[in-house]
């Protein structure tokens, strides 16, 4: 693997402490490769690269770079590693952010591993970060419908990692997290990309200091077919920002999912509303929250924004919450109506009985629908956007769905 191009600030030399945090690869998508077809792919090694005392034997390649990408994606290359069979015995496919070491001629041998060298700045991966999940494109073959493949990373403390042999080793490593598939397709002559979704699991004592990422299209060494393929795009892991909670002046945001952006909920008085008075619950410890309180062209509304930083520093949520006094989240009683308004919930018409102007309002106090009544007149609202709405002097709500 020649390091022909560096693209994480930051990286210091793999023998050295890490400079910098580092929260993702380099060259996820495997878009940048050493020469052709059968080079490495920059960043990553393979049996050309190879160490032990079969690493001559081991070293023709299982690999190659193929034209094309994922569904939606926008690369022009991707991954497939492939199983062939050296001197009567099946080789799998094997890609690594380390080294493979080819130590025995028995596939099955404890001297046959990949491993992070770290005097060796180009098989290993500083890697800080502690992320919550990995998601990778694959689309794989196998003439067994039992084979499975499988793409394991592995967070690390500074030490040379060998894998699979510390794996059962907790001292050894902080978080692992473990993809693996049964064949996508089985049809060797076509593609059947899935994106592939796991968690991070940290159960190690290690800390952070480097990634071993093992990629095989058989997770059993010696198993599985000749020919046996497995594609690789877009390997991306992902850090948290969600919110799991928020309180207003102590009081929990009904009905609050962490995948919902946007709020409304009623205050008393908007003038002395501070970010002192929002609490939340993020849902990983090392996500960060700034809180502001955003004046609107009314005084009977402000938006209060809460913008959450994952670990990585990049990735963000916005949550916005409409905090109101203009009008009561509670309908009043029927006989404090001028109108009576239904149907309720709707998101067509609505029907108002009554006599004279309707006027009807948004949660910020503006006018959206003005229109005479004289006994039941329709009133069309299919333009008005989701959410609460008001009928201005008449404390009634009306929700358009």
């Amino acid at each position: 693997m020649k390091l022909t191009s560096i693209l994480l600030i930051g990286i210091a030399l793999c023998g050295s402490a890490v400079a910098q945090n580092i929260y993702h690869l380099p060259n996820p998508g495997f878009e940048q490769w050493d020469g052709g077809d059968e080079s490495e792919p920059t960043h990553w090694n393979t049996f050309s690269s190879s160490d032990g005392t079969y690493a001559s034997l081991a070293s023709a390649n299982h690999h190659y770079r193929v034209n094309g990408h994922r569904p939606g994606g926008e690369g022009s290359y991707f991954l497939t590693i492939y199983t062939k069979s050296i001197v009567g015995v099946k080789a799998n496919g094997n890609m690594t952010t380390g080294r493979i070491h080819a130590g025995a001629m028995s596939a099955t041998s404890s001297d046959n591993y990949n491993y992070t060298q770290r005097s060796n700045s180009e098989h290993c991966q500083p890697f800080t970060g502690t992320p919550d999940s990995m998601y990778v494109w694959i689309s794989y073959y196998a003439a067994s419908a039992s084979s499975q493949a499988q793409i394991t990373a592995i967070i690390h403390g500074d030490s040379d990692y060998k894998s699979p042999n510390d794996d059962g080793s907790p001292s050894k490593y902080k978080g692992i997290a473990i993809a693996r598939t049964v064949r996508t397709t089985s049809s060797s002559s076509q593609l059947q990309w899935k994106q592939m979704q796991v968690p991070f699991r940290y159960v190690g004592s290690s800390e952070a200091r480097y990634m071993l990422l093992n990629i095989t299209n058989n997770y059993l060494a010696g198993q599985g077919d000749a020919n046996d393929a497995l594609s690789v795009d877009d390997i991306e892991f992902i850090y948290s920002a969600w919110l799991t909670n928020i309180k207003v002046k102590g009081t929990s945001i009904e009905g609050f999912n962490k995948s919902r952006l946007n709020y409304t909920v009623h205050v008393d008085d908007i003038n002395t509303l501070s970010p002192s008075d929002i609490a939340y619950s993020t849902e990983v410890d090392d996500a960060t929250v700034e809180v502001e309180i955003m004046p609107l062209d009314c005084d009977t509304a402000v938006d209060v924004v809460l913008t959450v930083t994952a670990e990585d520093g990049t990735t963000q949520k916005h949550y916005k919450v409409l905090a109101t006094t203009g009008y009561p989240v509670a309908v009043e009683a029927a006989e404090e109506r001028t109108f009576k308004v239904y149907p309720n919930p709707a998101s067509e018409t609505v029907t108002v009985e009554g006599e004279g102007e309707i006027e009807i309002v948004d949660i910020a106090g503006r006018t959206v629908v003005r229109s005479e009544c004289h006994g039941a007149t329709q009133i069309d609202i299919s333009q008005l956007p989701k959410g609460v709405y008001y009928v201005k002097n008449n404390k009634a709500k009306i929700v358009k769905k």
